[in-house]
């Protein structure tokens, strides 16, 4: 079941979902980049913004929001950052059932600023978008995402606030850039963990996350 079909609801009314709650936290990013094939990608340059809460905020919009890394020999970037873990509940079906049963999960929202090298008919153009993914992990360590959803392109501002395309990881979705049809996201998370490592009143989180590159796509 994917993080869209799921329901996530904080119904703090009730005694049974009390408890939802969004707390500062220190993320410590465990970050690889890989190609299709699963090999490292070294030497890429990546803005990352780690540990998101509320898409509505302005601030992982901005150029300078976040984190920049060039990723090492073996594909490899490790640094710590602060940011947001919230807590939540997602109904889980129960089965075959028509039935479903809250359990609760832990939420954070992750962004990166890449690359996208795409063809064009006088030759490559590279493009730098913004692309987003929510990741939820349940107290047994089980972690879902719907992958990429959202990707934005600056504007006139140098902020990401142009969306390109909701849902791009979805074969359905298509965006039109430089008057051409682009399916897929360029990008996918292709591993991903949160593990809390420190106490309650000082919250510390380990983010593992591996990004895999898909191919240039191919003008037809």
């Amino acid at each position: 079941m994917s993080l869209k079909q799921a329901a996530v609801v904080c119904l703090a009314a009730l005694p049974l979902l009390s408890g939802c709650w969004s707390k500062p936290a220190i993320i410590h990013v465990d970050l690889k980049l890989v190609d299709n094939d699963n090999r490292p990608i070294a030497g890429v340059p990546l803005r990352i913004v780690a540990g998101i809460a509320d898409w509505g905020s302005e601030d992982w919009r901005g150029p300078d929001a976040g984190e920049r890394i060039v990723t090492e020999p073996d594909g490899a970037a490790r640094f710590t950052v602060d940011g947001v873990i919230d807590r939540r509940w997602e109904w889980v079906p129960i089965g075959f059932t028509p039935f479903s049963l809250p359990l609760p999960v832990h939420h954070m929202g992750i962004g990166f600023e890449a690359a996208r090298v795409l063809p064009g008919p006088h030759g490559d153009v590279t493009h730098h978008w913004f692309y987003t993914a929510d990741i939820n992990c349940f107290n047994d360590g089980t972690c879902s995402s719907d992958d990429i959803d959202r990707i934005y392109e600056a504007g006139p501002d140098k902020r990401f606030t142009r969306l390109l395309v909701a849902g791009a990881s979805s074969p359905d979705a298509v965006m039109k850039v430089d008057g051409m049809a682009l399916t897929g996201a360029g990008f996918r998370l292709a591993d991903f963990t949160l593990e809390s490592t420190g106490g309650r009143n000082h919250p510390e989180w380990v983010l593992r996350l591996a990004l895999k590159q898909l191919p240039k796509p191919v003008l037809r």
